[in-house]
């Protein structure tokens, strides 16, 4: 049996398998041997049993039963599906159709089934649908609709402020010894960039389009609303949106959260920086 160490925002994770494909999506992820946090065993299958418990959640991708203190869900249309895991506490079975891998078990099916957005809520964390730079040794994540320019935001930083890019399409953010952290993530999205650096979070922006640059700062009940909508969770699981919604709530707290209103261009970028550093 072959094992795999990976780091997912902080969290160690083990998977045990007979044998793995490629790992290449996983690069920046994997890890030396450790105690893990979560384990997991990865095996290929030629057919899945029927689903046993009670159905909780009927999608035409998945569907989720509750099995005792088990949770199954199996990914595909129905009768075609193609992965089955069985979370088992802090553990679970990950089982992948033979003859729909013929690859074998990749770094990108792996995460998949492992489900990252519930790892996150377990440790104090969620999964964020946002463009993750580095500037001047703290993260700042741009969030909005698909096709608003969280990119191009993200490039502008880049190309004017000397800013890096840590992840086009994700990001994770916890909170860990009392402080909130982004963390980078294997998502990406169409970016080839997805680098596993953790940071202090200095700012959530959200963005949308205008003829002109205007910034607010957002508070309570605005600010959670515009990080949620950006955030992936299992909103069939009860117990995980209860932990996310904590979270959530924590972070827009604690760490400034604002509406850009912007334009594509460096005007942006320097109305931004100086609101950061008027309010630092």
């Amino acid at each position: 049996m072959n094992e795999l160490y990976l780091a997912l925002a902080g969290i160690r994770v083990r998977v045990t398998a007979e044998a793995f494909g490629p790992m290449d999506f996983l690069t920046d992820y994997i890890t030396g041997p450790c105690l893990p946090d979560h384990s997991f065993r990865a095996e290929l299958t030629e057919r899945f049993d029927p689903p046993t418990g009670e159905k909780i959640c009927d999608q035409p991708a998945f569907r989720v039963y509750r099995d005792g203190e088990n949770i199954l869900r199996d990914v595909g249309t129905d009768g075609e599906e193609y992965l089955r895991t069985v979370r088992q506490g802090r553990d679970g079975i990950l089982a992948f159709r033979r003859d729909k891998l013929p690859q074998g078990i990749t770094g990108k099916q792996l995460l998949n089934a492992m489900d990252l957005p519930h790892l996150l809520t377990v440790h104090s964390g969620f999964l964020l649908h946002a463009s993750y730079i580095e500037w001047q040794g703290r993260a700042i994540l741009f969030t909005a609709p698909s096709e608003t320019g969280k990119s191009t935001q993200a490039r502008l930083w880049c190309d004017h402020a000397g800013a890096e890019l840590v992840n086009g399409d994700r990001a994770a953010v916890r909170i860990i010894d009392g402080e909130v952290l982004a963390c980078g993530t294997p998502f990406s999205g169409s970016s080839p960039v997805r680098r596993n650096v953790t940071l202090p979070l200095a700012a959530i922006v959200y963005l949308s389009q205008a003829p002109e640059n205007t910034i607010t700062r957002l508070k309570g009940v605005r600010a959670f609303r515009r990080v949620w909508e950006g955030c992936t969770v299992n909103t069939w699981d009860r117990a995980d949106v209860e932990k996310a919604t904590k979270t959530v709530s924590e972070v827009v707290s604690r760490v400034p959260v604002y509406h850009l209103a912007c334009t594509p261009d460096q005007r942006a970028v320097e109305l931004l920086k100086h609101t950061m550093e008027v309010e630092k």
